[in-house]
């Protein structure tokens, strides 16, 4: 099975650490690709230093065009990661594994939606740390792991917005037109997960939970976690009625 990672570049200075974290994996990607947006953080530098694939587009195509990048590359499995995770060194044999045992998307954290029929018997999971056991999720964020054969599901419905979404969109087509679930990953040691920084790196001025009109609000825990709510799924609800 080979193997696509995409990371993201846009406004972050993060990326060298992720290419680290990347190149101390235990199975190592058969394409690294470096997508970014715009021209905020010269990168120049790391393409002496790191073995990657550099697109880059003067147009910020936000969030829906690092996936429809992986189109291009002859693999079976596409890992897509945020600019603020960075990875811990079984990451993506850990990931990998449970996308081809269940069939399904992994991702690094999950929501339920509040009209879920089945919401009383699932169990939100945590965002970040040890988790013991995977969890059925309508949709996952952060890092996603699925089939590339999946991403025509993705861009078959079109979504309602480009803006954002991209984590919905991408997990609802694929439940709509293909059955494909979607599941938080299990994270046994700090090895398997997608961040060993426990969310650290997502809290700073470039955090798109942070824009939140008119989308929601910003909830902030006792222990300085923030979790962005919002009605996202009233508007992606409209284009997935109609695929039905």
């Amino acid at each position: 099975m080979k193997l696509l990672v995409v990371l993201t570049q846009y406004k972050r200075n993060h990326l060298e650490k992720q290419l680290q974290a990347i190149n101390n994996q235990t199975i190592k990607p058969d394409y690294l690709v470096v997508f970014q947006n715009e021209n905020h953080v010269d990168i120049n530098g790391l393409k002496e230093k790191y073995e990657f694939i550099h697109i880059k587009s003067d147009y910020n195509t936000k969030y829906f065009g690092r996936f429809a990048a992986c189109f291009t590359f002859p693999v079976d499995i596409c890992m897509v990661l945020d600019d603020d995770i960075i990875p811990g060194p079984n990451c993506l044999k850990n990931y990998m594994e449970q996308c081809l045992e269940l069939n399904s998307i992994i991702g690094g954290n999950g929501r339920i939606g509040m009209n879920n029929p089945n919401k009383p018997k699932l169990n939100q999971p945590r965002d970040v740390g040890i988790r013991n056991n995977h969890s059925l999720v309508d949709f996952v964020g952060h890092l996603w792991c699925f089939k590339k054969d999946w991403l025509h599901y993705m861009f078959t419905i079109k979504p309602f917005t480009y803006d954002t979404g991209e984590d919905m969109h991408l997990c609802f087509s694929s439940k709509v037109l293909g059955n494909i679930n979607s599941y938080t990953a299990k994270q046994c040691s700090s090895d398997d997960m997608c961040d060993i920084t426990n969310n650290q790196l997502a809290t700073d001025q470039y955090s798109s939970y942070k824009v939140t009109n008119p989308e929601g609000f910003v909830a902030i825990g006792h222990e300085g976690g923030a979790v962005k709510l919002v009605d996202r799924l009233t508007f992606s609800r409209q284009n997935f009625q109609k695929a039905r």
